[in-house]
């Protein structure tokens, strides 16, 4: 037999003739025994019978209703469309129980059990060891993201088992080295980045693997040879003529005109901006990068990932992986890589803010990290079951406990078996709506919930729902003037909302609902309260005069019915601020002497929103524009600063406070320019400055300022000062504001 460097370690898990007793024996040639498959998928039937007792009835947050009714309808969610998704959505479609969304829901319940049935057998495959594979996929199943995303409509349970899958392949390539598995690899690889672009962040690591284990690896004879060269670019060619293929269904779908039909498709220029998510690329660059705001978001996702299997989990998993490390250093980098692209890499891509909406999207993202770690469970197990004596009590009881745990701290926020707000959301909209209305929603509960009783469930077809995409379209805009449609395009920004308003107002007859107040550009126009909505009145209209909250029906309000969930607080909070918009808008018009009676009661209804919501800076922030739009320029100061001091770094805070500055009466006028600069550091504080400081020169020690800073004064108009600061050690250039500076009259300060 030709001589190889193949070594004896290699050899030895690759004879399974004289295995250990721990050790579960395959038949000579496979790689798997049918206990171990039985094993796997008990485990598997386990998770999807936690699943679906926690399975949500209907439709629940997030892109829950515009999923479900893209796979009813065989229509096209948004970018980048996700087409797999809708196909095999719809074959679930067909199920004999439960409502749609039921049925769609169902589907992630058995994409996430199957992914727990792939991860079993991967740790069947590495350790030997049915115990462990045990135990990892118990434990994986209560995990909480996996657990959260496999009760609802959404598309990361799928994308975990095809991640697994991929996994699983490679494992099984790089012991049996046969071509025929990286082609079938490279076809679940072009089905999965259809699923999901965390592929594409995986992609140079499964390669890299491939190359390297290839490469440097060497075989015995009768394994085969190393892969020839024109091998790898068929690889490539193979998954992405599979993701392509995959993908030709948008613009043939779209053609239909289905009832969900994003980005519109049928073009090859919107295919691409569909594809490439055009529409979403804002959020690339809408916060600033550092070093250190990298650095707290991977601590952001440290905090996940000890929350997902407690720390006892957290910390066999972490052991296991250096137990592989040692054992299959290759395979375990691969792994350990893959955790650490997906967390860095949707670090880097999305650049998030640390509030409650950014952290609920971020959670979901680690889930393939979150399998690594049970992978490394299913290794720290193993290793202390073949210690034999006291060490497998001790394993069992670290099973136990890693399993029970996460079970018991998971439930109560997973359960969404009697989960209807989001379906409450939008009946009580639906419902509330007079005939042939036009409602612009603002919020992707609000859109979607409407979308689904629409699309599936057939629910008031006459109501025209005009922000269903994220942007306002609509069949009556074919009727308008050239030169607008031009201008706002096919797919308008917020920007040109309120003039397309007025155009609807003026060409046609069918009343008007926004879920937020908007000022329309038109004389006579009013935006008067309507329950949850506000409708828009024409100069000759008048208010119903119905009472909307006495009409909603919900099947829970209480606080602690939603469980944590974001949706169900979201919600909760938009109900009293709702509130709190009817007591300012109503107060305008008020007699002088009830005015202050509305005013509290819109801060108390302002309060009982922060208090469904959470003090979130985001929301501080709304809150304290809403004070201002009304005239409480001192309620919106105390918000803004609140805001700020809890996120420093949030610039529409920075600015709104820079607005806000001179209805509160600090720069009284005939102050110097340092003078008033000064009072601009001392009210909106050093955070403010130094993120909006730009580089100025010469005079140092501004109060309000921690390190050395400078400022400039540069005339710009006859009552005009810029006031420029900035680090002079630093010399950054950060921002700018401008003191509007008249003698005889208050100064005041705007954002430049």
């Amino acid at each position: 037999m030709k001589k190889t460097n193949y070594s004896p370690d290699i050899e030895a898990r690759l004879d399974w003739s004289h295995p250990p007793r721990w050790l579960s024996m395959p038949r000579p040639g496979r790689f798997f025994a049918w206990p171990d498959y039985g094993c796997a998928l008990l485990v598997a039937l386990a998770a999807l019978l936690l699943y679906t007792c926690t399975l949500g009835p209907t439709i629940t947050g997030e892109d829950s209703g515009e999923f479900v009714a893209a796979a009813y309808t065989l229509g096209i969610p948004h970018p980048p469309g996700y087409p797999l998704y809708c196909l095999i959505g719809h074959l679930f479609t067909y199920l004999p129980m439960g409502e749609v969304a039921w049925r769609v829901n169902f589907m992630s319940a058995f994409f996430g059990a199957a992914a727990v049935f792939i991860v079993s057998l991967l740790v069947v495959c590495l350790t030997r060891n049915r115990f462990a594979a045990v135990g990892a996929g118990l434990a994986l199943t209560c995990s909480r993201e996996l657990w959260a995303q496999s009760v609802i409509a959404e598309v990361y349970s799928m994308n975990a088992f095809f991640f697994a899958l991929c996994l699983l392949l490679l494992l099984l390539w790089r012991e049996a080295r046969r071509p025929r598995q990286l082609y079938v690899f490279a076809v679940l690889f072009g089905l999965g980045m259809t699923v999901h672009y965390t592929f594409a962040l995986l992609a140079p690591l499964f390669a890299l693997y491939v190359f390297c284990t290839d490469r440097c690896i060497p075989v015995q004879a009768l394994r085969g040879k190393q892969l020839r060269l024109a091998t790898y670019p068929m690889l490539c060619l193979v998954a992405s003529a599979t993701f392509l293929l995959v993908f030709l269904y948008l613009p043939i779908r779209s053609r239909t005109n289905p009832p969900v039909d994003w980005g519109n498709p049928e073009t090859l220029e919107n295919m691409y901006h569909v594809i490439r998510r055009t529409q979403f690329e804002f959020m690339f660059h809408q916060y600033p990068r550092s070093v250190a705001r990298l650095l707290g978001q991977l601590a952001v996702y440290g905090r996940f990932w000890l929350g997902e299997f407690l720390p006892l989990g957290a910390l066999i998993g972490v052991w296991g992986l250096l137990v592989l490390l040692r054992r299959r250093p290759g395979y375990a980098m691969m792994l350990l890589g893959s955790a650490l692209a997906v967390v860095v890499g949707f670090c880097y891509w999305q650049n998030f803010e640390q509030t409650r909406e950014w952290l609920w999207v971020m959670r979901v993202f680690g889930i393939p990290a979150y399998m690594v770690t049970a992978v490394g469970i299913g290794v720290g197990l193993e290793t202390l079951w073949r210690r034999g004596g006291g060490f497998r009590a001790a394993a069992v009881l670290v099973a136990v406990l890693v399993v029970a745990g996460p079970l018991g701290a998971h439930w109560r926020r997973n359960d969404k078996s009697d989960y209807f707000w989001t379906r409450d959301y939008g009946v009580n909209i639906l419902e509330s709506l007079p005939p042939d209305a036009i409602y612009v929603s603002q919020s992707d509960h609000g859109s979607f919930s409407v979308l689904y009783l629409q699309a599936v469930k057939g629910m008031r077809p006459d109501v025209e729902n005009l922000r269903t995409y994220g942007y306002v379209s609509s069949p009556l805009f074919d009727d308008m003037p050239e030169d607008m449609r031009a201008r706002i395009g096919e797919f308008p920004k917020r920007r040109h909302e309120p003039d397309i308003f007025a155009w609807l107002l003026e060409n046609t007859d069918r009343p008007l609902y926004l879920a937020s107040p908007r000022p329309v550009p038109l004389p006579g126009v009013r935006v008067v309260p309507a329950g949850l909505l506000f409708r828009v009145l024409r100069p000759n209209e008048e208010p119903s005069g119905r009472d909307y909250w006495g009409e909603y029906r919900w099947h829970t309000l209480a606080a602690e019915d939603t469980r944590g969930d974001y949706t169900a607080e979201a919600i909760r909070y938009e109900i009293a601020l709702a509130k709190a918009k009817a007591a300012l808008i109503t107060a305008r018009g008020a007699a002088p002497d009830t005015v202050a009676a509305k005013h509290d009661k819109a801060r108390a209804h302002i309060e009982d929103a922060l208090c469904a919501y959470g003090r979130d800076p985001v929301v501080l922030n709304n809150v304290g524009v809403i004070c201002a739009r009304f005239g409480l320029y001192h309620d919106g100061y105390a918000y803004f600063r609140e805001a700020l001091d809890l996120l420093p770094t949030l610039e529409e805070a920075q600015h709104n406070l820079a607005r806000i500055f001179h209805k509160i009466s600090v720069a009284p006028a005939n102050r110097t320019p340092y003078q008033a600069f000064s009072a601009v550091a001392a009210i909106c504080g050093s955070g403010f400055i130094k993120d909006n400081a730009r580089r100025g020169g010469h005079f140092h020690g501004m109060p309000g300022v921690r390190k050395q800073a400078c400022f400039r004064v540069y005339p710009q108009h006859h009552d005009v000062i810029r006031l420029t600061i900035g680090n002079h050690q630093e010399g950054a250039v950060r921002g700018n504001v401008e003191v509007a500076w008249c003698p005889s009259a208050r100064g005041r300060l705007a954002n430049a």
